[in-house]
């Protein structure tokens, strides 16, 4: 990765997702008393993707879009099948 100066890391992009509401309330139960928020899970998790191979290869073994709600994706990956 290369190296970031102080002003790229701390400006913000503004984005929107939908995760799916069960899997949503367990994360937010399970932090509650850690004082995760959604915000640390995304930011450590970027990170960890971009500079860890290991958990890149995790992350695309461990679901399929099928939890994400993004059906859209799926269709894409039939198409490449056939």
């Amino acid at each position: 990765m290369a190296e970031k100066n102080i002003s790229e890391l701390t400006e913000r992009m503004l984005t929107s997702i939908k995760v799916p509401k069960a899997i949503y309330e367990d994360f937010r139960a399970l932090t509650k008393l850690n004082k995760m928020y959604l915000q640390d899970l995304t930011e450590r998790s970027m990170f960890l993707y971009i500079t860890d191979s290991e958990f890149r290869h995790k992350i695309h073994s461990t679901y399929s879009t099928y939890y994400t709600g993004s059906v859209f994706v799926d269709e894409v990956k039939m198409l490449k099948v056939k």
